[in-house]
């Protein structure tokens, strides 16, 4: 598997047409057929199912999108860093925020970086939760702020910043206004959104699954933003960090039994030297006043 074969897949999974994927990747659509089926081949299985002019995505090729999509985005990401690096640009940094994290918080510390290091060019970044140590460890990013969950990674460090409480969301009409807590069993009682970039979203689902409760699933998506807009129209409920929540139209509550939080750090690798930007941001994160987020 190559880099391009990933980038035609992606195209024609875009375009569900070979010639307006092979002229949007600048190839001959001979040569862009002949990559997709050695790609086909060395997975064992068809990715796309193809009807004269149009295409469509088989159900190998819908499952393996979303990884091929990460692998193309960090491509770019180190493609990127590179040039970077050959270029000169030694005060460029890329820092990785974790797709679940919202900029409540860390927009005042940003700010504040970018107005006391203006020469230091801060790239920040979407990555998901599992993308991240990959990410690091490759030098794609330098830094990520992240949610500590699960075992930590030995080859990297952890700076803890705030505890973050998981709250269950909801319109502003709804019920749960009237409570100062919502139960596990409440929820379940409502249309439930499922966020499936969430890193505790399997150990939610199977703390629902001890209380032999059943949530009522009406819509899966990856995107935060859709998922709170979904919420806000009045077309379900669900359990999203509170510093995450940007709709106005949105209310919270903390959940009642048991409650839930997360640990919020800036992770990067355990080496003996960085790079002199990394340090300032580092200096700045572990003065920054995060109490009123704890």
């Amino acid at each position: 598997m190559d880099f391009n074969q990933v980038r035609y897949f992606l195209a024609v999974s875009e375009t569900l047409n070979f010639t307006r994927a092979a002229e949007q990747c600048h190839v001959t659509q001979p040569a862009l057929t002949q990559a997709i089926k050695r790609l086909e081949s060395e997975l064992g299985g068809e990715l796309l199912h193809r009807d004269g002019r149009y295409s469509e995505l088989t159900v190998l090729g819908k499952s393996l999108r979303n990884h091929f999509q990460q692998i193309d985005r960090t491509r770019q990401l180190v493609r990127a860093t590179a040039r970077a690096v050959t270029s000169g640009e030694v005060a460029e940094l890329n820092i990785g925020l974790m797709c679940t994290i919202g900029p409540v918080a860390l927009g005042s510390l940003i700010n504040r970086f970018q107005m006391e290091h203006p020469m230091v060019s801060l790239v920040l970044h979407d990555v998901t939760p599992d993308s991240i140590v990959d990410l690091l460890l490759s030098g794609a990013i330098q830094g990520a702020f992240c949610s500590k969950q699960g075992t930590p990674n030995q080859n990297l460090n952890y700076l803890p910043l705030f505890q973050e409480t998981i709250c269950v969301v909801f319109p502003q009409d709804h019920p749960f206004t009237q409570l100062d807590a919502v139960p596990l069993q409440s929820i379940a009682e409502y249309p439930y959104i499922d966020r499936l970039h969430c890193e505790f979203r399997s150990d939610y689902l199977r703390l629902c699954a001890d209380c032999e409760l059943d949530l009522n699933v009406a819509f899966r998506s990856q995107r935060e933003d859709w998922i709170q807009c979904l919420i806000g129209d009045g077309l379900g409920v669900s359990v999203i960090p509170r510093y995450s929540l940007c709709h106005p139209a949105l209310n919270h509550r903390p959940i009642a039994d048991p409650p839930l939080s997360r640990q919020i750090a800036f992770a990067t690798v355990n080496q003996p030297d960085s790079a002199p930007a990394l340090d300032l941001l580092m200096q700045l994160i572990q003065s920054h006043d995060w109490s009123p987020y704890g």
